[in-house]
């Protein structure tokens, strides 16, 4: 058999697959839209009919970030049918308000950054892992947390700048780094070029941390205060690479001119 017939016969079959629920959207009056992201399939969206209905077997399966054993109606060029959602994992640790919010971002950069019918394993690993490590991480390393999974995120997209040595002549960063200008690269200072857009030094220990680190450490290090300075490199890295900008980040990271008692505020869950 051809590899178009395989595709075709696949495509004649209906999908079942581990997925995790990446949106929703209401259809008519009691359906429901569902988009998952899979493993083995990439995102696949389809209709959950009468979802909305008090006896509906989807109800309260198919919220966000809620693990399914999905099966799909064949694909056949319209839009698939949600046959079957078995709960697998209902993520009641990330209800919390900041938990959400960040678990809300990583599944927001993933979305944007998988295609319809086209496998991430990559980014399936990484939203799952992710979405691990918010749950039990303490509340107060949330921001290093999502650091440290934008990185991951820029790595998987091919995107994430070189954090160790100049963009132009490959030298080591000893005496500080800087931002090349308009692009994505950081740069000697020989070859940054004017005006120069110095790296805080503690900034960039701490991406240089936490790229080197795995991920269950990241919670363990200590960011120095650095969280405010980091967090624009990533956020314009993200920009760049994914052609928007995140829209619930800014709520995730403090600034620089908060006030001390919501500094305070932010250690406690």
């Amino acid at each position: 058999m051809t590899g178009a017939g395989r595709a075709q016969r696949r495509a004649n079959r209906q999908t079942t697959a581990a997925a995790i629920v990446l949106r929703r959207r209401d259809f008519r009056e009691s359906s429901r839209i569902v988009t998952c992201l899979t493993r083995e399939y990439g995102k696949v969206s389809g209709l959950a009919k009468g979802a909305y209905r008090p006896d509906s077997p989807m109800l309260g399966r198919i919220d966000f970030l809620n693990e399914l054993e999905a099966t799909f109606s064949p694909d056949r060029g319209g839009l698939r049918i949600l046959t079957r959602a078995k709960l697998t994992r209902e993520r009641r640790a990330l209800r919390r308000s900041r938990r959400y919010l960040a678990a809300g971002h990583v599944a927001w950069l993933v979305d944007v950054a998988s295609q319809e019918g086209r496998p991430e394993p990559e980014l399936f690993d990484l939203l799952t892992g992710g979405l691990n490590l918010l749950e039990r991480c303490p509340i107060q390393t949330i921001p290093q947390v999502v650091l440290g999974l934008e990185l991951r995120h820029l790595a998987a997209l091919g995107a994430l700048p070189d954090l160790e040595h100049c963009a132009e002549c490959g030298a080591e960063f000893r005496a500080g780094c800087f931002r090349q200008g308009d692009t994505m690269g950081l740069a000697c200072r020989q070859h940054a070029g004017l005006p120069r857009n110095p790296v805080p030094a503690r900034a960039l220990n701490l991406l240089q941390q936490l790229n080197r680190s795995a991920g269950r450490d990241w919670p363990k290090l200590d960011p120095k205060g650095a969280i405010a300075q980091t967090a624009p490199l990533p956020a314009r890295w993200l920009a760049a690479a994914l052609e928007q900008r995140a829209p619930y980040r800014s709520l995730i990271f403090p600034s620089r001119g908060r006030s001390t008692s919501a500094s305070a505020a932010r250690t406690n869950p």
